[in-house]
């Protein structure tokens, strides 16, 4: 599944990270849709890094991660709203 509005993302560095153990990877985004962030950072852990066994895999992995954070900001004004309100089931 594509990113939402054809979102290109640009990678422009990564971090080591220690806790958790992993690789932080910095994106940004040239085309983010309305009220959508232009930067963008997912986590990769040494486990998932070491489960993809080649370009292909690491690609589809991070950018898996990327959809997943990048729909999830789409989200983030109604989810804000429902802050602190009740529930009852």
């Amino acid at each position: 599944m594509a990113l939402a509005v054809n979102a290109v993302m640009t990678f422009m560095d990564y971090q080591l990270l220690d806790n958790p153990l992993g690789i932080e990877f910095h994106f940004v985004c040239s085309n983010p849709g309305p009220g959508q962030p232009s930067d963008y950072t997912v986590i990769v852990t040494d486990a998932e890094w070491a489960a993809a066994t080649n370009n292909t895999q690491r690609r589809t992995l991070v950018t898996n991660k990327l959809q997943r954070k990048y729909r999830a900001a789409g989200l983030a004004t109604a989810l804000d709203g429902l802050i602190g309100s009740t529930f009852t089931v």
